[in-house]
């Protein structure tokens, strides 16, 4: 994969992306984040929060998938009544992108799923 601080750069630029994570698939911890556009103070402890939830939530749907004999989950996408949450796996993290209900889902997952091919 990309450097983490480019793959977060070239997310966070998407239009309707209001933040992007890098985070670590096993802990849950934010390795590399954007600015979260658009809001301010406590931004910081809402994306620790989703970052760890992101994490499990995949950790579990990996989990569900493989019993399926499906293998792993490629893009994951929890769509809220404001925006999204899309999350793609790679290796031992997890791409996380906060994106609006306009936002172009088929780039942000291209992207998402471009930067975890890479590297």
């Amino acid at each position: 994969m990309k450097a983490v601080s480019q793959v977060v750069a070239t997310l966070s630029h998407l239009p309707g992306v209001v933040a992007a994570m890098v985070v670590g698939a096993a802990d849950g911890l934010i390795v590399e984040t954007s600015a979260m556009m658009g809001v301010a103070g406590g931004a910081v402890d809402t994306r620790k929060h989703t970052a760890a939830l992101a994490a499990y939530l995949y950790a579990k749907v990996t989990r569900a998938s493989q019993a399926a004999r499906l293998g792993s989950p490629a893009f994951m996408r929890l769509e809220a009544e404001q925006g999204h949450i899309c999350i793609v796996g790679a290796r031992d993290v997890v791409l996380v992108a906060i994106v609006t209900p306009g936002a172009n889902l088929g780039r942000v997952r291209l992207d998402m799923m471009t930067a975890a091919r890479a590297g």
